[in-house]
């Protein structure tokens, strides 16, 4: 199966349009928010962990499948790549499930930020459906994950993981509530001002795409061989100072200029700046850093030719490993410009 994306101008109507649906659910918002957070502590300890990030929230894997995907189409827009919100779209590809719901749907969003994924928060959130559009096979639906009360639960330059699970709109939400989950969880990353920031976003929003799409057995159309080194190159070679045919050239970018850092280094550099988009390569093997937990010392990766395939992988921090940390200048000037001051460089 390969899906067809929208053209520029679907997009621009499909975001205009639920732009205005989504305005009319503020009050909503504001009347009805759930939310809570608990902590799984985990089991116990090992010298060393790499694990394949888990593809099911245990909490909702006897809930029924829906026929409902994660549109990384229209996520993976700058437009919507928002500093202190997620905006999620949803492509429903059996129109029956929206048809024969009564009242509202509410998204069940079980939110994680993966600098600290001991901590899921749990945010009960409207659902818009868009309209249906001529000679499309689906319709579209979007929901917002927004700060509240002050909080900061959504910060620039984050990576999240979510899972998905669909109510019917009710006082309660439980099993009985539940119209289904959606398969697979959902990452995403938020923007940020810097020319940099909005780099590494684009960036690891394109490898999301990829493992979604590979998970599902769809085809992207993107050319790169199955090779962990190649992934990465084809990852950022889009907007990467230096690069060729789109593929980056890791020797112009760490240089004796700019170095790679020794591993022992990512916490400290993990403090200072984002790490998602960064580049790790080990004996045998590279990847990209998606981001550092202080509290369990692990990494989070974005991996190609992980057992010949793409997945996103926990692992524990090596003093062996070389980290390439990207900088403002690695990035080319024309493909995130600079409007006047509203984007920083550093």
């Amino acid at each position: 199966m390969c899906l067809r994306p929208p053209s520029r101008f679907l997009c621009a109507m499909i975001f205009a349009t639920l732009a205005i649906i989504i305005s009319t659910h503020e009050s909503y918002g504001r009347r009805r928010h759930y939310t809570y957070t608990y902590t799984n502590n985990g089991g116990g300890t090992s010298s060393y962990v790499k694990r394949v990030a888990p593809l099911v929230d245990p909490e909702s894997a006897n809930y029924p499948t829906l026929p409902i995907k994660y549109n990384y189409d229209l996520a993976s827009s700058s437009d919507v790549a928002f500093e202190d919100k997620l905006r999620v779209f949803l492509r429903v590809d059996d129109k029956d499930v929206v048809s024969k719901t009564s009242g509202r749907i509410v998204a069940e969003v079980k939110l994680t930020d993966l600098n600290d994924y001991q901590t899921t928060h749990v945010r009960f959130v409207p659902v818009s459906i868009g309209p249906d559009v001529e000679n499309e096979e689906f319709t579209t639906a979007v929901f917002d994950v927004t700060n509240k009360n002050g909080e900061s639960l959504i910060k620039p330059s984050t990576v999240y993981r979510l899972f998905v699970n669909l109510h019917r709109e009710s006082d309660v939400y439980d099993r009985d509530s539940s119209i289904g989950r959606l398969a697979l969880p959902y990452y995403v990353a938020t923007g940020g001002e810097t020319r940099l920031q909005q780099a590494r976003q684009q960036i690891v929003m394109r490898t999301f795409k990829e493992f979604y799409y590979r998970k599902n057995g769809w085809r992207t159309g993107e050319r790169y061989p199955m090779d962990c080194y190649a992934y990465y190159m084809w990852a950022t070679g889009f907007c990467t100072t230096g690069a060729e045919n789109g593929r980056t050239k890791l020797n112009k970018l760490f240089t004796s200029d700019i170095p790679y850092h020794n591993g022992s280094r990512i916490p400290t550099i993990s403090t200072q700046n984002p790490i998602h988009g960064d580049y790790v390569r080990k004996p045998g093997h590279s990847f990209m850093l998606l981001s550092y937990d202080p509290t369990k010392k692990h990494v989070w990766c974005m991996e190609g030719n992980f057992n010949s395939t793409v997945e996103v992988v926990v692992r524990s921090v090596s003093l062996s490993w070389q980290v390439g940390h990207l900088r403002d200048g690695h990035i080319r000037p024309d493909v995130f410009p600079i409007h006047g001051l509203s984007v920083r460089t550093n």
